[in-house]
């Protein structure tokens, strides 16, 4: 095995709350696992923003559910994995930002995109073939006001300040490749992390060596002295064999495999297992989940690794065994060492 050739200096984790549960006992089950990965030694936790249950999340307000999981939490830092900014008023988002930023010592890191979902952009109002139009000019003028520049003819600035925010602000890079590179030397110009989802080998365009190549051209683009912060995502679910972490995969694998398989029979027609290797989900042992990622081309160029478990929905209870056993069996695997 060739474990620790990754060499992360980061690990977190991306909460999924997708679950068929009540939207309040989703949230307390949020706090409990940030509460537990804190214990772990994770470096981050992040939430995803879905607006009305797409993807069957529950998370529309990411920066309010981290206000309160701030309250429960006293190290852990706090990720938005990503808020869709095009959709909302950049000022807004500022000033949201600044005061959890506040409220939690400094914690936040603030990720954004410009999300997957038509249907959230129609009921908003806006303008979907004017996606990539929207989100530059969101970024710009979210720039500015976390940079305190003035934003009315008193002079007058964002309260509380945002200088700490926008150090720590993080851009994904959207999945269509024309766009893609010039988005992460974007990012990389104006001192952004750069955010990149799960690979898999479904897209050509989203597999290891396309982030890989995507990762270098944002190293190329920083400012000089300014650090490289690289952040992907991978799907894991570590068991005591691939057989029995199969059995748990396999009614989500299923799901999924309806919902992308449309006119697409690839997918719809793969086994379970054969859908989870090509989609990249990393299943079965640590050993055997630390010997994929440890040739995960994207992986070694990246500073931190955020796992998730899906395309299982699993209970507090399982899902605490996977967030203590990605943090004490396979991320030490890795070069990882718990804060």
């Amino acid at each position: 095995m060739s474990a620790g050739t990754t060499g992360i200096r980061r690990l977190g984790f991306l909460l999924h709350l997708d679950r068929d549960q009540a939207p309040a006992e989703a949230f307390a089950d949020a706090v409990t696992l940030f509460q537990r990965a804190e214990q772990l030694g994770y470096d981050s936790g992040w939430v995803i923003q879905r607006h009305f249950r797409q993807g069957n999340e529950h998370v529309s307000s990411p920066l309010v559910l981290l206000a309160a999981i701030a309250q429960h939490t006293g190290r852990i830092r706090l990720g938005t994995g990503v808020l869709v900014l095009p959709l909302e008023d950049p000022l807004r988002v500022a000033e949201d930002a600044a005061t959890l930023d506040a409220l939690s010592g400094g914690r936040l890191e603030l990720g954004i995109g410009s999300g997957p979902f038509p249907g959230a952009w129609e009921a908003f109002g806006r303008d979907l073939a004017e996606r990539h139009a929207a989100w530059d000019a969101a970024v710009d003028r979210l720039h500015e006001v976390l940079e305190g520049t003035p934003l009315n003819s008193a002079g007058e600035r964002l309260h509380p300040a945002g200088a700490g925010v926008r150090r720590r602000l993080w851009q994904a890079t959207s999945s269509a490749p024309e766009v893609a590179e010039a988005q992460a030397v974007r990012a990389a110009a104006a001192g952004d992390g750069l955010q990149l989802s799960r690979a898999t080998a479904w897209n050509p365009n989203l597999d290891e060596s396309a982030q890989a190549s995507l990762i270098k051209a944002y190293r190329s683009a920083l400012p000089q002295g300014v650090e490289p912060r690289v952040l992907v995502s991978r799907a894991v679910y570590p068991d005591v064999s691939r057989e029995a972490a199969l059995e748990k995969l396999a009614p989500g694998a299923r799901r999924w495999q309806a919902w992308q398989g449309r006119g697409r029979p690839e997918i719809a027609d793969a086994s379970p297992a054969e859908y989870l290797d090509r989609d990249r989900t990393r299943f079965g042992t640590p050993d055997e989940i630390a010997d994929g990622l440890a040739t995960d081309a994207g992986l070694a160029e990246a500073t931190d690794l955020l796992v998730s478990f899906p395309p299982a929905a699993p209970d507090l209870a399982e899902h605490l065994r996977l967030l203590t056993a990605t943090a004490t069996e396979v991320a030490p695997r890795l070069g990882w060492k718990a804060s």
